[in-house]
């Protein structure tokens, strides 16, 4: 009896491991398939949105006229040759069937919009000559436009649901020899301010709000896509930080709709100004500088003796001074991604709005009318 006692105990342990393992292994598998499937899905995602948005994205090459002097060695006469040369390139994506292109504004202003030609290539192959709708006069953006129909175009997404982390696709001409080259990273963060300048050094400007990838913009991609696993264009490729890796910049699609939605009702860029300099302050800027508020547009103080208000603007009439803090817009809060520019450029020109400022330990209500950039 002990015996067959003996007998079914061990029965029942080897009974129990085996069906242990058999558990253990289903699971493995079942998450490996899991993880297996994950990545496919990730894959598949990625070659879609690229697919979907290849076609309507563009290199665009810019000729400009070069003169050169000619001197006669024998002569010593000296003389004016005029050629036709490259002068840069970049790329755009087409945003409407009617050929309508957005790209940014370095690229466009790479010739002399009077004597320039843009030469656009489709990924197709197909090639045209566009005509320059405006450059932005607020932001690294420009329209052009090439006449035909039925043009592959872009859907635009929503950048202010963007997250740190959402993986997204850039793409671009890349150093104008490698046409629609795509790269693949994530949202590094959100909601920076830069200094962007050209390689020259010449051109400098601050850009809000834009969007940080570790997604390669490589030089040429300027002006191209940055799209979401859904194929949608949430940003504008425009910048890289040399002295880093990985870390390029994009506009955000929703700072650039108002420039889209005036072309489509105007025919050409309006942009509401307020005529201010400022810098959006963080808690770190504001103890550096020791201001007392730690959110707002802060109007710079220049130690260049010029005014960051410029003279004659809708802020310069409304009363705005240097080291003014603008706290709120009709009633929105500056802070964070809600910055002064990105509320004002919901108005119109001519549109009334008033400022919540702060100013030597007090608050003040202004009132402004915004006039047009020219």
């Amino acid at each position: 009896m002990k015996i067959k006692k003996y007998l079914i105990i061990i029965s029942i342990f080897l009974i129990g491991v085996s069906a242990a393992l058999f558990v253990y292994n289903y699971n493995s598998n079942i998450a490996k398939v899991i993880a297996d499937t994950l990545r496919l899905d990730d894959q598949e995602a990625t070659i879609r949105a690229i697919k979907k948005v290849m076609p309507a994205v563009v290199s665009i090459i810019i000729m400009d006229k070069q003169t050169t002097t000619v001197i006669n060695l024998n002569t010593g006469e000296q003389t004016q040759k005029t050629d036709i040369v490259q002068k840069g390139s970049g790329t755009g994506f087409l945003i409407s069937a009617d050929g309508l292109i957005l790209t940014n504004r370095h690229v466009a202003g790479a010739g002399n919009e009077k004597t320039a030609e843009y030469r656009i290539i489709l990924n197709s192959g197909k090639q045209y000559y566009a005509q320059l709708i405006g450059k932005d006069p607020i932001n690294d953006l420009a329209v052009l436009k090439i006449f035909d129909k039925n043009l592959p175009y872009v859907q635009l997404g929503d950048s202010d649901k963007l997250q740190i982390g959402s993986t997204v696709v850039a793409i671009g001409n890349t150093l104008g020899r490698y046409q629609n080259s795509a790269t693949k990273g994530i949202v590094s963060g959100l909601g920076r301010s830069i200094e962007a300048s050209d390689q020259s050094g010449s051109i400098n400007e601050t850009l809000d709000n834009v969007i940080q990838t570790d997604a390669e913009i490589n030089l040429g991609n300027s002006g191209g896509p940055l799209v979401d696993l859904e194929g949608n264009v949430i940003g504008v490729n425009v910048a890289i930080d040399q002295s880093g890796s990985s870390i390029g910049f994009a506009i955000p699609v929703n700072d650039a709709k108002p420039v889209i939605k005036t072309v489509r009702e105007i025919g050409r860029i309006v942009r509401p100004r307020l005529g201010i300099r400022y810098h959006m302050l963080t808690p770190e800027l504001a103890q550096q500088l020791k201001l007392a508020k730690d959110t707002g547009a802060w109007i710079t103080v220049n130690n260049d003796g010029t005014s960051s208000v410029l003279e004659g603007s809708p802020a310069d009439l409304a009363g705005l001074k240097p080291g003014d803090i603008v706290m709120e817009i009709n009633g929105i809060k500056i802070q964070g991604k809600i910055t002064l520019i990105s509320i004002v450029q919901k108005y119109k020109p001519g549109d009334k709005i008033g400022l919540k400022v702060f100013r030597d330990g007090k608050f003040l209500v202004l009132v402004a009318v915004l006039d047009e950039f020219r």
